[in-house]
């Protein structure tokens, strides 16, 4: 039988639910974060703090940093890989270096404690990837957020979470539910619940969209999480590292 890490969460909680969300958007400002301080929930939403105009277009957010939520660092310029792109020479992940990833997210770290402060902040990896170079100069950038941030969130296997006692912190598992119903959703959590494991789930935007949620769906993740608010720990990307590093880790 499969180890069940009951023991490794605060109170009487049997598991942790991560609700994180990227790259900044209206309806994470006007309809996510309300809903979840409605029902005493925080979550994390990770900023991209590019462009000139980065301070006013990040204004906003200074009232969800205010309200418990976490600020999470998602780089200053959202690099993913060149692939995406079809023009010669086109810059990505695969043009970069450690020196060149490291100098953009400690960039980024630095506006970002400016306005919205905070002692341990997490990193998501912009599009999951985790790579700087190609061929055989490719390398992992983990050890570069290991470096200076209490976790990173990456990419996992669907359907899995975060062993409590094994999981990197610097290269955690999510699970995107762009366009899930609700009862996928609810099905993802049960399973954590049932494993005592950490779930961290990524969202976009709430409602169509490309890479959208449904609020409707979103409402029933919500409405589960409030009926199991007992067993499973709600809490920031930030908030559960911490607690794993200093206790079961």
């Amino acid at each position: 039988m499969s180890q069940i890490n009951f023991d490794a969460w605060p109170e009487d909680c049997r598991a942790a639910v991560s609700l994180t969300y990227d790259d900044g958007n209206d309806t994470q400002l006007n309809y996510a974060a309300p809903e979840m301080e409605d029902r005493g929930f925080r979550g994390t939403f990770y900023l991209s703090c590019g462009r000139d105009d980065w301070r006013e277009r990040l204004e906003p957010w200074v009232r969800v940093h205010e309200a418990g939520h976490e600020i999470g660092n998602h780089t200053v310029g959202h690099t993913c890989s060149r692939n995406f792109h079809d023009e010669p020479g086109a810059p990505g992940l695969e043009s970069m270096t450690l020196d060149d990833i490291e100098a953009d997210v400690l960039e980024a770290q630095r506006r970002l404690g400016e306005l919205f402060p905070r002692a341990e902040r997490s990193f998501a990896y912009p599009c999951y990837m985790t790579h700087v170079g190609m061929g055989e100069g490719r390398q992992s950038y983990v050890p570069v957020i290991a470096r200076h941030f209490i976790a990173g969130r990456g990419y996992g296997e669907y359907g899995f979470s975060n062993s409590p006692h094994n999981c990197d912190l610097a290269c955690l598992w999510s699970t995107p539910i762009e366009h899930m119903r609700g009862e996928q959703i609810v099905g993802l959590m049960d399973l954590n619940l049932r494993r005592g494991r950490w779930l961290i789930l990524t969202m976009h935007h709430i409602g169509g969209a490309r890479l959208g949620t449904a609020q409707s769906e979103f409402d029933k993740m919500l409405d589960w999480l409030d009926r199991h608010r007992d067993d499973v720990w709600v809490a920031t990307v930030a908030t559960v590292a911490e607690h794993l590093r200093d206790n079961v880790q």
